[in-house]
């Protein structure tokens, strides 16, 4: 019944005509839209409607959520399931929003080993529970490709690793187990490959960070496939490849 009520809502929300105001708010909150096609844009706007109303949001340490990051939320995770049909992050119920970066306990493995204390973090996520990120950071992406970070895209391409298993092990959800075997084994040969680059010296484009695991290197390419596919497609072809056969959008097609 929950399901059937909750398609109901959708259809009604996805059936509310896109109007000029709505492509022009996309373009404040979202610098690639100008790389989609009018009726990607069209999609996208129905989308993050379903998405903001579906979703419960908190703010922390006294932000007041507004609509403004509502939107700037939910215009980056639509981007990265613009290829998929009916993906709304539906295991994701809660977002959390500080104004900045905020201090988070070390993890219960830490704690085991006797380290104790806090550290910065700018967001993370949860399985089965919620993700926090800071609109500080999520400003200074939304504009323009800021080096190819993307804290939102970062945390939601987590929710996407996870959505096949509760460890973000760099395997996204794909067609079929032999694909997924097959996918899975390049993008650890590229992973490994980078990994052997920076202990010779030598530097590559993606963030020392996405090095630490194949779940951060899934999500540090992926903040690189949106926010700079050009560089991504010149330096890490392969990577490059193994995402757009995932993400199935390439925004090099609209400059």
């Amino acid at each position: 019944m929950f399901a059937w009520n909750r398609d109901r809502r959708r259809r009604q929300t996805l059936a509310v005509p896109v109007t000029a105001v709505d492509h022009a708010e996309l373009h404040q909150q979202l610098w690639q839209a100008r790389r989609l096609s009018v009726e990607q844009q069209s999609t996208l706007i129905r989308w993050m409607r379903v998405f903001t109303a579906e979703k419960h949001w908190e703010g922390c340490l006294g932000l007041t959520v507004t609509n403004e990051m509502k939107q700037a939320v939910a215009a980056a995770a639509g981007l990265m399931v613009l290829g998929h049909r009916d993906w709304y992050f539906d295991r994701t119920q809660t977002i959390l929003i500080y104004p900045n970066a905020y201090l988070a306990k070390l993890p219960a493995s830490s704690q085991a080993a006797g380290i104790v204390g806090e550290f910065p973090r700018a967001g993370e996520t949860v399985y089965g529970g919620p993700v926090v990120v800071n609109w500080k950071d999520i400003q200074r992406a939304r504009w323009s490709p800021e080096e190819g970070h993307h804290l939102v895209i970062h945390e939601f391409a987590h929710q996407l690793d996870m959505i096949n298993g509760p460890q973000a092990d760099g395997l996204p959800p794909l067609l079929d187990p032999t694909t997924e075997q097959r996918w899975l084994a390049a993008f650890t040969d590229e992973y490994q490959w980078a990994r052997r680059c920076i202990e010779a010296g030598d530097r590559i484009l993606l963030d020392d960070y996405g090095l630490v695991s194949l779940g951060e290197f899934f999500a540090v390419a992926s903040e690189r496939y949106f926010q700079t596919p050009e560089a991504l497609a010149s330096y890490h072809p392969q990577v490059f490849r193994l995402l757009e056969q995932f993400y199935r959008i390439d925004l090099r097609e609209f400059t």
